[in-house]
């Protein structure tokens, strides 16, 4: 702004010097100009009454010296005489513009202009009573010459004062702007300025509770913005439509594990370059809604992509990262359940389907039917525990049907699981017996019950011939702790990480001939897992395996 009022005001000041200094010369040249004419009247006068009185004797005008040229001319526009050339190698000067008007009125003026000499001839004629002419003429500079005479001195004048003007068109701006730079924008009314400047100042101090209104909406909406983005287990991330980050969530940082100030600004493939991610956001800003599976660290993450359009195109898009992980690890297990489900429902179906089909043939020969029979009987009680297991799993994976909670006796509870496999114990020749003390504790009885059945179920079916099942109640540092051991064949550690998945046998022919299904320990899982019951397993090949149940803490024992 300086710059354009100092600019201003030298210019328009150099303008007005150059126009008036023309205006003062070309009114200097009319002025010299005028007054050189009215000297050749004058003079013309003045020879016109002094030739008169000398009764027109030419010799006059040789014996009087003139500063001017002098011409005397006849009437028929014969040169009689002139002070500065011969007069007979004169032409005839009746058509000259002066002499015509002056034989025709009595007086003639005309101007000729010498444009390589920038000169300027001014003629007058005067008409004598004797019917001749009198013509004086002077030469002097056109304005074109007198500008050229006086220019150096001009231009050193017009220098001057540009210079001077300069100087003084420096200091008002400086002097305008000043108080125009120092002004308070922040308190616009505290301001000491111009009154034109008012009603700027009232419109800037409007605009700044307008601002101050609006940032603050700004960093509420931003807070609550942080908040609802920065609490989201999902990954959230905002791209421009070249693909540089606005804005990412902690969750999406810690999936691509990167940090937020450097990944602020960047392109989206810096955090990471699969083509999953750039095809996501490719298709994102194109205004299309996309959706691909990306895996990262053995994790799986559903990537959806969505545009931020307006009236004017894309301006940007969304990603939003689901961790699916479990999902598909759900999805997986169940294609896996199905499987083992079909083949387990399928391997007693044939055979109830074999033996019933020789039956219905006739070809079984008598004394051979009932044992068919018993076979039958035996895989359809199989099948019917193995429907029951799969149910039962069902039920503990969705939480469906479960029953209130309650108050559970573990000893009571145990020494009754214990009672119903007493008669496959003795006919294994395996001990068991239950220890410790009455513990209460509340969850559901049939799911505890389920629990401690299929441990001690296990435990006699994989014992040896003379061996012990011990189940033992009892407190450890106020957590009730159910403890199941065995002195059987054990479990290799190999076997150990699997052992509680579903149908996973460590020895599938003797689970065939025990009758079991894969599902008891899944079962115990599940029901822990229910009761937040931490598991854990001891157990060494030839020499015994014990599975130890620790349950919630409580603030004191519940003995009965």
């Amino acid at each position: 702004m300086t710059k354009q009022i100092f600019r201003s005001i030298f210019l328009m000041s150099l303008a007005a010097v150059i126009l008036v200094s023309s205006f003062m010369m070309v009114t200097l040249y009319r002025i010299y100009e005028t007054d050189a004419m009215n000297k050749l009247i004058d003079e013309a006068a003045f020879i016109s009454r002094a030739f008169k009185q000398e009764r027109s004797d030419l010799a006059y005008l040789k014996e009087v010296y003139f500063t001017d040229r002098i011409t005397f001319i006849a009437e028929d526009g014969t040169v009689i005489y002139d002070n500065t050339a011969d007069a007979s190698s004169m032409g005839n000067h009746a058509y000259r513009p002066e002499v015509a008007a002056a034989l025709k009125t009595g007086t003639g003026v005309s101007h000729r202009y010498s444009d390589t000499l920038s000169q300027k001839t001014v003629y007058y004629a005067l008409k004598t009573d004797e019917g001749n002419i009198l013509r004086v003429s002077k030469t002097q500079s056109s304005v074109l010459g007198l500008l050229w005479a006086i220019l150096p001195v001009l231009i050193i004048i017009i220098a001057g004062i540009a210079l001077l003007y300069f100087v003084i068109a420096r200091y008002i701006s400086r002097r305008i702007t000043a108080p125009i730079n120092e002004l308070n924008l922040d308190s616009p009314f505290e301001n000491d300025i111009y009154d034109e400047l008012s009603p700027l100042l009232t419109r800037i101090e409007r605009q700044n509770k307008e601002i101050k209104s609006k940032m603050l909406e700004i960093t509420e909406k931003q807070r609550e913005f942080t908040a609802v983005t920065e609490n989201m287990r999902e990954g959230l991330i905002l791209l421009s439509g070249k693909g540089n980050i606005l804005s990412i969530n902690t969750s999406a940082v810690a999936i691509f594990e990167t940090d937020i100030d450097t990944s602020i600004g960047s392109h989206i493939l810096s955090v990471n370059r699969s083509v999953t991610l750039q095809s996501v956001f490719e298709g994102a800003i194109k205004g299309l809604n996309m959706e691909a599976l990306l895996s990262i660290n053995d994790k799986h993450y559903q990537l959806l992509g969505n545009p931020v359009a307006s009236k004017d195109g894309t301006l940007g898009a969304v990603i939003v990262i689901l961790d699916v992980t479990d999902k598909q690890s759900a999805e997986r297990s169940r294609r896996e359940f199905t499987a083992n489900v079909t083949h387990e429902l399928k391997t007693p179906l044939s055979s109830i389907l074999g033996f019933a089909e020789i039956m219905k043939n006739g070809t079984a020969k008598p004394e051979d039917m009932q044992g068919f029979a018993g076979r039958i009987y035996n895989e359809a009680r199989r099948l019917i525990t193995l429907i029951d297991d799969i149910l039962e799993l069902s039920q503990l994976d969705e939480k469906a049907k479960l029953p209130d909670k309650e108050h559970v006796d573990l000893y009571a509870l145990a020494e009754d699981a214990v009672s119903r496999l007493k008669p496959m114990a003795d006919k294994l020749g395996v001990t068991i017996s239950v220890q410790g003390e009455h513990i209460v504790v509340i969850g559901y009885r049939k799911i505890l019950d389920e629990m401690l059945h299929n441990l001690c179920d296990n435990a006699i079916k994989y014992n040896i011939a003379g061996g012990s099942v011990t189940v033992r109640i009892e407190h450890k540092d106020y957590n009730p702790v159910v403890t199941v051991r065995d002195t059987g064949i054990g479990i290799p550690a190999v076997h150990r990480l699997h052992i509680f998945e579903r149908f996973y046998r460590v020895d599938k022919s003797r689970s065939k001939e025990t009758g079991g299904t894969g599902l008891g320990l899944s079962i115990v899982k599940h029901g822990a897992m229910l009761h937040d019951i931490i598991i854990d397993l001891k157990s060494k090949e030839n020499a015994g395996t014990t599975f130890v149940l620790t349950f919630p803490r409580v603030c004191e024992p519940m003995n009965v």
